[in-house]
């Protein structure tokens, strides 16, 4: 099971009767690594965008729901190594390796 199957996978337990997954992609609240640092991973579903808390060291749990916001909320467009995502009192940095999965998610 590849990462982004992983991600929709253990997303399943958090969705409505009928929610079905669109996009999903990780990031996290630092650019570099420091022990502060939490992984999110954010899930595109067919009724909105949900982002969970990762943990420290994996990039694919969906621990707790930190954020469900309106589906029509755009999230790029991603640029440069490190695409920056304002998320309440933090900001998501995006890997460039995710910025198709961002591209994806806005499209639809």
């Amino acid at each position: 099971m590849g990462f982004r199957e992983r991600i929709a996978a253990n997303a399943q337990q958090h969705l409505a009767p009928g929610e079905k997954v669109e996009g999903v992609f990780a990031a996290q609240n630092a650019k570099v690594f420091r022990t502060s640092n939490r992984y999110r991973t954010v899930v595109a579903t067919t009724q909105r965008i949900l982002v969970f808390d990762s943990g420290t060291f994996s990039q694919t749990k969906t621990k707790e729901l930190l954020a469900e916001l309106p589906r029509t909320t755009r999230l790029g467009p991603a640029s440069g190594l490190w695409h920056a995502i304002p998320f309440g009192n933090e900001t998501l940095f995006v890997n460039r390796r995710y910025h198709r999965d961002v591209e994806a998610i806005d499209a639809r």
